[in-house]
Parts: structure tokens; sequence; C-alpha cells
């Protein structure tokens, strides 16, 4: 008796495999898949709560990279601000870039908040390239001082969210899918405080 090639366990064999040699040998391979794994509910960011581990955002200064114009974080205070350390180069960065589009396109009229996509590299022409080439109409910014090691590590993709007062209230490390439900209930819970 002969036994079917086409078992359960084959068929996903085969798809985790599939998967693989995608992630391996076909460029942006890796960023479809964990854009595929974001699709299914994965890579959700870890909202907090409550603002209990919230600690006060230190001076950062940014350069805007379409006009050049300098941005101080202390200027945007009274605002939430939606900050994403990213490269070009960085699959994660650019699995969640179409969620963090998507973000900013919800809220980019909201005079409350503010977002500011930072470009780890430094280039703002390979940055405004990738942004034209994908339809992103996110704003880009470069920076121009330090921040502590405690706010950004150097891990791409980093991203904050510092509410009205000047605080740190969201940090995650890696790929997010920031299109969630949750998300943007938390966003408007930081717009309808007071600062």
């Amino acid at each position: 008796m002969r036994r079917s090639s086409f078992s359960v366990s084959n068929v996903i064999y085969t798809l985790l495999l599939g998967g693989l040699l995608a992630i391996l040998f076909i460029p942006g391979g890796k960023v479809w898949f964990l854009q595929q794994l974001m699709k299914v509910g994965l890579f959700q960011p870890a909202v907090p709560k409550t603002a209990d581990d919230a600690w006060p955002a230190p001076e950062m200064l940014f350069r805007n990279a379409a006009t050049g114009e300098p941005v101080a974080l202390s200027s945007l205070k009274g605002k939430v601000v939606f900050i994403n350390f990213w490269a070009t180069w960085c699959p994660p960065c650019r699995a969640e870039m179409p969620s963090v589009d998507r973000l900013y396109r919800q809220w980019k009229d909201n005079p409350g908040m503010a977002f500011l996509i930072v470009d780890a590299d430094g280039q703002p022409e390979k940055a405004a390239a990738f942004m034209r080439d994908n339809g992103y109409v996110l704003p880009v910014v470069m920076l121009t001082g330090n921040v502590p090691q405690n706010v950004y590590d150097g891990t791409l993709p980093t991203t904050l969210i510092i509410d009205k007062a000047g605080r740190i209230v969201f940090r995650e490390t890696g790929a997010a899918d920031y299109s969630s439900r949750r998300l943007e209930k938390y966003i408007q819970r930081l717009l309808a405080k007071k600062p």
C-alpha cells in the first residue's frame, strides 16, 4: 500500500522550507516573510497599560531631510511624538514601514501629533528615494546630536512614543505592526490627556 505524499506534515514542511529558501535567496524575501507574519497577527507592539514606566525624554536634535530645517524634540512638547529609527538596508525596518506609513496617514492632520522618521544612516537622498519608490509619505529626519543608550542603542528598528508632557511612554525594538487597533486606542488616550 502506497502512502500519499500530500499529508499535512509534508505540506507544512514544504511551506516552511519554501519560506526559509525565500528568506535566504530572494532579495526582499525576509521583508516579505516578516510582512506575512504581521498579517496573521504576529509582531504586535507591546502597548503599555499604564505610564508607570515613563521617563523624561532627553533633548534630541534632528534635521528635516527634505528642507534641511532643524527640529528639536523640545519644540514638539505638548504633542504626542512618534519616533522611528530605521534604515533602508534593514529588513525588519522595511517590513514594518507600510504600517508606519498607514499610522502616519491616519494621524498626520491631527495638530496634537508629530512624526519623526529617523534615517539612522544619515543618507537623505537614499532615504528619499526609498520613500518615493515605495509610495510612502513619511517625514524623514536625520539625527544631528547624540541620544542616550537607554533611548536608542543602535538597534534597528527602534520606535518611541513621547507623550504631551515630554515623557517616553512607549519603546519598542524590532519590527512591529503599527496599524493595530490597540495602538490606535493608545494614541487616542495620549492625545486626550492634558500635558
